[in-house]
């Protein structure tokens, strides 16, 4: 943990992580820019502690996270932030 915390994640891996999304036509510019601030906050601290997080700013200006997404993206975005902290959180001996 203190490692990925120091260490960050790579702009790269999280391009990679959220790429499916970045990719999807279906999504709008601003829900894409929703994607780049997580993006940019798990750069700068190695993963979500909290997707509570996701309701608070700079996440929830212009739009909220339940407002900008339907169940099943928002499901999907919750997985791929699970799965980046799970891998974070688990020390590989």
């Amino acid at each position: 943990m203190l490692v990925r915390k120091i260490a960050k994640l790579d702009h790269d891996s999280a391009m990679s992580a959220f790429s499916t999304f970045i990719n999807d036509s279906s999504l709008n510019q601003k829900q894409i820019e929703f994607i780049l601030k997580i993006i940019n906050h798990i750069e700068n601290n190695g993963y979500i502690e909290d997707v509570k997080i996701l309701m608070k700013p700079p996440f929830d200006k212009p739009y909220s996270f339940i407002k900008m997404f339907d169940p099943q993206t928002r499901n999907a975005l919750l997985q791929t932030i699970e799965g980046i902290k799970n891998n974070a959180l688990n020390i590989v001996a």
